[in-house]
């Protein structure tokens, strides 16, 4: 659990440090607005994930990564220090002196984030049982970490071609190179910041309160709650959700003030553009960009445009390129968008079958022959396979999804071009997920933002009575969660407190392919991260072949060949 705690601190350390020097440098005009924590904390994980990716593609993610961020880091925190000294007045010249009076200002959320701390630490120091981490999550997490990026490297598992900004940044915060093992830690950071920042913000009480932004503040914990037993993984499902959730909610407390912030919408959609390089589920939440794009249109500035459009193909560069290599196509895995010729280049056969494969497993398809169903035949076998709380879920997101659609038309009859481009992108991300992959951990905080909409648009004398005591209903049960399970904290042994869970493990052989050791499992499909490097796919290593001498050279797909087994 230190272990946890102490990559948290590094984490959040670098994320406001770089975050502050790069909205301070980007908004001085606007810090009232924009000189916020949370979107310090979100513009320095962006930064991060965009530094590792690029770091990526010329040398491994580990020790030297985190040492040249150590020193820029430094470099910042003594600019900044000096910066102060200079202005700083004291007490004789008007200066206010800190002092107690800023912690009772606080109190409610220094408590909160002690509580909140308490119990993501408790949800992250697990062994990261998600399936797909012992499937390809704390492989591609590996390559990272000893090779960078590694041409035709989805011939090896095509899984491993599930490039995302998350596993970089995840591998720049492992730390192996300094504890001794591999941390994953990463999604419970997000989630103790997100669980924070939702609790110590929402209105509940007062005039104003319960506002669109506080009701998806609200959606924001229950996500985070209804997700507790895959923080400890390494998937990139939660990264993308909490982004989508903070985007909502950031541009809807841009609209309910009385002047829109167009930095902050702005900010936004590049949060949107990092969101799908993380996660390409998140892709309708980039269209919010019509918004900002055409007030700066009207306005004609022309800079600003060039400048946020030079700074979301930044953002999205490094991931474009990372996909290049591994998969040798653009966008995996979509093979309609074919652009390069490179030895590497996996096979077009392997891209539609698996894509197919994704379509089927989230909607609940296991024989190939029924890809083809239409809408009206396998969406209410769907939906008869949920459980009753996501069943509930989803008949509740249908109704908030019409009465935002009729709420749609009215803005944009009235020409309300924020309104309807935020309730549009609402509405029209839920149907992409619907008719892509609809898994409900692909996008079930679609659902949660087209009812938490829908209710902030609904207007009645007694609404926010009636939704604080909705509010009671749903955390009320969450309270309890862990309470039964305190006194189980003073069983574990002294290891538990200080290290965290290392990856699970599986059975596995292994195979030499041109000189290299491949490691095959044994049964299922799961190694974990200590049989390194290994596939779960024996059609692919059958077809495996090195580009040079070593692994660094990365793979091709060659002849088929029988496998030798080493003893």
């Amino acid at each position: 659990m230190l272990m946890v705690l102490f990559s948290w601190l590094v984490i959040g350390g670098a994320a406001l440090i770089f975050g502050k020097a790069i909205v301070d440098r980007i908004y001085p005009q606007d810090l009232q607005t924009m000189g916020k924590t949370d979107i310090y904390l979100v513009a320095g994980i962006v930064f991060l994930g965009v530094y590792a990716q690029f770091f990526s593609l010329f040398y491994k993610v580990a020790g030297i990564a985190c040492t040249i961020l150590g020193i820029a880091g430094m470099g910042v925190v003594l600019r900044y220090g000096i910066r102060y000294r200079r202005e700083r007045k004291s007490p004789a010249q008007g200066g206010k002196p800190l002092g107690g009076g800023l912690l009772v200002r606080y109190r409610r959320q220094l408590v909160t984030a002690l509580l909140c701390l308490l119990v993501t630490l408790v949800w992250t120091n697990r062994e990261p049982w998600h399936y797909d981490t012992g499937l390809y999550h704390a492989q591609a997490i590996r390559w990272i970490e000893e090779y960078g990026v590694v041409p035709g490297l989805g011939n090896l598992q095509m899984r491993l071609a599930y490039n995302s900004a998350f596993m970089c940044l995840q591998a720049l915060f492992s730390l192996g190179w300094l504890v001794g093992q591999s941390l994953h830690s990463l999604n419970g950071f997000f989630c103790f910041a997100g669980l924070t920042w939702a609790l110590s913000t929402i209105r509940v009480r007062g005039r104003g309160s319960w506002k669109t932004s506080d009701l998806l503040k609200a959606a924001m914990v229950i996500y985070i709650v209804t997700v507790r037993n895959s923080i400890s993984s390494c998937g990139t499902d939660i990264l993308s959700m909490l982004l989508m959730l903070y985007i909502s909610i950031k541009w809807c407390e841009s609209a309910e003030r009385e002047t829109h912030s167009l930095n902050l919408c702005c900010f936004c959609c590049l949060a949107a553009v990092f969101a799908v390089t993380v996660k390409l589920s998140a892709a309708v939440m980039v269209l919010l960009v019509i918004y900002p794009a055409w007030l700066l249109i009207k306005g004609k500035e022309y800079g600003k445009i060039i400048g946020n459009l030079a700074a979301g193909v930044l953002i999205a560069l490094p991931f474009l390129i990372r996909n290049y290599f591994i998969s040798g196509y653009l966008i995996y895995p979509y093979s309609g968008i074919d652009l390069f010729d490179v030895d590497w280049k996996m096979d077009e056969a392997i891209l539609e079958m698996d894509r197919q494969d994704i379509t089927m497993f989230g909607r609940g398809i296991t024989n190939a022959d029924e890809y083809g169903q239409t809408l009206g035949e396998w969406l209410p076998a769907w939906f008869r396979s949920k459980g009753l709380d996501e069943k509930a879920v989803i008949l509740c997101g249908v109704a908030a999804a019409g009465i935002i659609l009729w709420k749609l038309f009215g803005y944009l009859y009235r020409r309300n071009v924020e309104r309807t481009v935020f309730l549009a992108v609402c509405v029209g991300g839920l149907v992409f997920w619907m008719i892509s992959a609809p898994l409900m951990r692909y996008g079930e905080v679609y659902f949660f933002v087209v009812i938490a909409v829908a209710l902030g648009e609904w207007r009645y004398r007694y609404r926010e009575r009636l939704l604080g005591c909705l509010a009671l209903l749903l955390l009320a049960p969450l309270l309890g969660i862990y309470g039964s399970k305190v006194k189980d904290l003073a069983k574990l042994d002294a290891a538990y407190w200080v290290r965290q869970p290392e990856y699970l493990a599986w059975p596995a052989s292994q195979y030499d392919i041109d000189g290299e050791y491949i490691w095959l499992p044994d049964e299922g499909d799961q190694v974990g991260y200590m049989a390194f490097p290994n596939t779960s796919s024996e059609r692919q290593l059958r077809t495996l072949a090195l580009r040079g001498n070593s692994l660094k050279g990365g793979f091709r797909c060659g002849e088929k060949r029988e496998l030798r087994r080493v003893e």
